[in-house]
């Protein structure tokens, strides 16, 4: 039960959060700057590439101490 905790703590509602922020900010990124809407994808990269490290990090903890 504790690891379950853990995981949702650590991992999942950090990533849902991320996520959801990004795609409040390429919206309003897509509106204002329509012609300029692929470069959204570079902080899509960024936070993509930030959660797999964090994510690897948690599972490693949360490993350790199971």
């Amino acid at each position: 039960m504790k690891k379950k905790i853990n995981i949702m703590l650590n991992i999942v509602i950090p990533t849902a959060v991320a996520y959801i922020v990004f795609f409040l900010l390429y919206y309003f990124y897509q509106r204002m700057f329509y012609e300029y809407r692929l470069l959204a994808i570079i902080p899509f990269l960024i936070v993509t590439l930030y959660l797999m490290i964090d994510n690897r990090r948690e599972w490693k903890v949360i490993k350790q101490n199971s």
